[in-house]
């Protein structure tokens, strides 16, 4: 505690943050490398050197984010964690933490050579209670990891459904699972959160403690508040399920947003099943493709609950929908999603209907074929997720968390577009017609009355407007909170990544 309120002092006697607020310093990243690399030799990876070209690219998805820090700490604990952010504040540096690094945008998970990198790549704990009740994930683990780890147990976890996506990424954001209709938002199934404060206090927060505030905030907030270092997560049963992915082709195209629009309707009533309906058009061949993940938590099928994506109804050009570990089949996806592309997502919400369906397919497939025809090797989706009436009822149960979707107004669709490209120089033109597009459709849903309005921070592009979609009371409580466990704004301005609640 002598050594907390010798940093405390510190902090508030540094002449750029006295009056409240952290600002960063130009230099300030030189003297941070060095403090690292003098106290974590083996851990702190200065340009140049193998540590440094593996952590600034492999870990990555989109090429977009490759990074060229000044250099990378990667910490092995909690404490390692606490001394990193504690000398990021001292020195004024600027620094980004990267989890999985999933999130295309450019500067939410990595940063330039003005910051430090802290890489979670060693923040890899996996261990499951002697009742099974609660297993602790590291955040340098992706659900990949988490899944195959839970296996033998004949466990698995409210989780990605993309092995390579980052744990503390999808769980800060909310997260949509497999499970969600079952047990919520990934975040609802949270138990406990060790995570270190700015001021470089490692704390545990649950829904009961002192820190319930930090708990709640945490549990859809964003990284405005804390570095999580551990979460301690709730698993369910059964390892094995029905899972897989049917193909469709064009001919098919009516029948299956039939399909799409019958199962964001009524899909819900068996909670045990969820569906990704993802629909991909690659403009140089002129052709468009549907794909449907099937998933349903149980060993013993139910085929009604597909039936609109089965014969008679639609016959599948192919279907891998089988029986299996659900580690298994997110290790056969990831080859699905390679690294090293480029990409961009932007999220949009609707209700669910019909007309809203189909004018959302014609909206952005004929958008991305007008615009992007001549981008090399282009290839753009737009997923329809289904949001139940169950899924959002389970946050209540667990104590509410800061997304505050009404679930009377529910079903909804969140939807995610995906653009992948390989050429740099591609980059603005993508990203224009990506904006393009959504707001185009986003125009046309609004003037049916078909919008909804919570957006999903995983999926959302770089600008979208994702804490002004929470309610006000909602965003004025985290506000309120940040201001508590984060006075200095460290983790806003020192750490610039992400979206954060004190520019909502």
């Amino acid at each position: 505690m002598v050594l907390l309120a010798g940093v405390a002092a510190l902090l508030f006697a540094a002449p750029s943050i006295a009056t409240g607020a952290a600002k960063s310093l130009s230099g300030g990243e030189k003297v941070a490398c060095s403090k690292l690399k003098a106290k974590y030799p083996d851990s702190t990876f200065l340009p140049g050197t193998l540590g440094y070209s593996y952590e600034t690219q492999e870990p990555y998805w989109s090429a977009t984010v490759y990074s060229s820090p000044a250099c990378v700490f990667v910490p092995q604990n909690a404490q390692q964690v606490s001394y990193a952010v504690t000398t990021m504040t001292l020195t004024l540096s600027k620094f980004a933490m990267r989890g999985g690094g999933h999130m295309p945008i450019p500067g939410y998970n990595g940063i330039d050579s003005s910051g430090v990198l802290l890489s979670s790549s060693n923040l890899t704990t996996l261990s499951l209670s002697t009742d099974k009740s609660v297993v602790s994930v590291g955040p340098g683990n992706r659900w990949r990891d988490v899944y195959a780890y839970l296996k033998p147990s004949g466990l698995a976890a409210v989780g990605g459904r993309v092995g390579h996506v980052g744990v503390p990424g999808l769980l800060l954001g909310g997260g949509i699972s497999f499970y969600s209709s079952e047990y919520g938002f990934a975040s609802d199934n949270v138990q406990k959160y060790q995570c270190v404060l700015s001021s470089g206090l490692i704390v545990e927060a649950t829904a009961t403690n002192k820190y319930s505030d930090l708990f709640w905030a945490l549990r859809g907030g964003g990284n405005s508040f804390c570095i999580v270092t551990r979460f301690d997560l709730r698993p369910v049963e059964g390892s094995d399920v029905h899972v897989g992915i049917g193909q469709f082709d064009q001919s098919q195209s009516k029948g299956y947003l039939d399909g799409v629009y019958n199962f964001g309707r009524y899909g819900g009533i068996d909670p045990k099943a969820a569906i990704i309906p993802t629909i991909l058009t690659f403009p140089a061949a002129n052709m468009t493709v549907y794909a449907a993940a099937k998933f349903y938590h149980s060993t013993t099928d139910n085929p009604e609950v597909f039936e609109n994506f089965t014969a008679p109804k639609l016959t599948p050009v192919a279907d891998s929908y089988a029986l299996q570990p659900l580690s298994d089949y997110i290790s056969a996806t990831d080859a699905l999603q390679p690294l090293g592309l480029r990409q961009e997502f932007r999220t949009l919400s609707s209700i669910v209907d019909r007309d809203a369906v189909q004018l959302i397919h014609d909206t952005f497939v004929s958008g991305v074929n007008a615009k992007l025809f001549s981008v090399a090797n282009l290839q753009a989706s737009i997923t329809f997720q289904p949001v139940t009436k169950a899924f959002l009822s389970h946050s209540a149960k667990t104590g509410g968390n800061p997304q505050g979707v009404d679930v009377s107004k529910a079903p909804f669709f969140w939807m995610v577009e995906n653009f992948t490209w390989t050429s740099a120089s591609d980059d603005v033109k993508v990203r224009a017609a990506a904006d393009e597009i959504t707001a185009s459709i986003n125009g046309l849903l609004k003037a049916k009355s078909w919008s909804a309005d919570y957006l999903y921070m995983n999926d959302a592009g770089k600008g979208q407007p994702i804490f002004q979609s929470y309610p006000a009371a909602n965003l004025r409580r985290l506000k309120t909170i940040r201001t508590k466990y984060d006075p200095l704004r460290v983790y806003t301005n020192l750490m610039p990544g992400g979206w954060k609640v004190a520019d909502a």
